[in-house]
């Protein structure tokens, strides 16, 4: 698995159909193989995007200071947090699945598909205890994949393309389930990851690589308006993953890649592990291992670098299992999903 950093910068943004909104989107891909990417929109809809670090997003949300929350894994999802200017950390495994995030209220939220009831749960980000509060699914069939919270009215929205599809608002007190607007525009009409600022809501197709491109839909429109086409990140790949808005700009740094890269080859791990790495700079630098418990299980490495690229084989004597592989080097910390068969 690999990571990059998530980058992200200020913006501002007109839509055909929308006020001036300011703030800057990510988006991520499930599987990893491309860069996250962000974008201040500039130019709308033919935005630029800018390749962060390599990481796997399912699902992904902001808080109002920006620290994102990130999620990977279908069944068993483990749960990221990260900053601006450090790359995701592991944080705990969620009790379920989850296929989306929204953070709203102080509280993370995520839909789960797989779970005893599919519905919408609250997160606890310390002990990764999930708790249903809207069962979404029973009587109408609803499975929202793409989730986010807009502060505007203080509701969560939802796509769905099972049930009647369409975006609905979702609200939080009462569960009660509102169709605004008819689905996306797609030959699939299947959305996932969503993102909402300043009363517009982001959603991605599940397919990039036919030329499908993101799409925007401003509440202010009520129900029934429409959604506007904008440029696709990842036009070679199925657009699967998380989104997220993030309002704040100040202390924002950023290049064009993150100096300390880190990634696992052939993960799954059988056998020898390959650790790759790229250090901006000489300096101590070690590689440890942890269990989801964050205890360490063994030191993989520790020594002085040049700065560059470089790589570290291992043969793993632990049992099968998930650990987490962190990187140390140039004051900074780079974690990696490892799974040991």
């Amino acid at each position: 698995m690999k990571f990059r950093m998530l980058i992200h910068v200020s913006a501002t943004l007109l839509l055909l159909i929308a006020p001036m909104a300011e703030g800057r989107l990510f988006a991520g891909l499930e599987g990893g193989a491309p860069a996250t990417q962000s974008s201040d929109l500039t130019g709308f809809p033919a935005v630029t995007w800018t390749a962060g670090y390599n990481f796997d997003v399912s699902g992904a949300a902001a808080t109002p200071t920006d620290t994102l929350y990130l999620c990977n894994g279908a069944f068993n999802t483990d749960l990221y947090k990260a900053t601006l200017n450090t790359v995701p950390v592991f944080v705990t495994a969620i009790s379920e699945d989850m296929t989306s995030l929204a953070y709203g209220r102080d509280t993370l939220w995520g839909f789960s598909n797989y779970a005893s009831t599919k519905g919408i749960y609250s997160i606890d980000t310390e002990t990764g205890a999930a708790t249903l509060k809207i069962d979404t699914y029973t009587g109408t069939g609803f499975r929202f994949f793409a989730l986010g919270y807009n502060q505007t009215d203080d509701m969560l929205y939802g796509y769905t393309e099972y049930g009647t599809a369409g975006l609905y608002s979702i609200n939080i007190d009462t569960g009660e389930m509102l169709k605004i607007a008819d689905p996306i525009p797609a030959s699939n009409s299947q959305g996932r990851g969503m993102a909402i600022g300043d009363n517009v809501v982001y959603i991605t197709a599940t397919r990039g690589d036919d030329g499908v491109p993101y799409y925007a839909y401003n509440l202010a429109q009520g129900t029934g308006g429409t959604w506007e086409e904008f440029t696709n990140p990842y036009p070679a790949y199925h657009s699967t993953g998380g989104a997220a808005w993030l309002t704040e700009t100040q202390g924002v740094e950023h290049t064009a890649d993150y100096p300390l890269q880190f990634c696992i080859s052939s993960n799954p791990v059988h056998g020898q592990a390959v650790f790759s790495f790229q250090l901006p700079a000489a300096a101590n630098t070690s590689i440890e291992v942890y269990d989801t418990s964050g205890r360490i299980q063994a030191t993989v490495f520790s020594s002085t670098l040049q700065s560059g690229s470089g790589e570290v084989l291992w043969n793993p004597n632990l049992p099968s299992g998930v650990y987490i592989a962190v990187l140390r080097s140039c004051g900074l910390t780079a974690s990696a999903r490892l799974i040991l068969i």
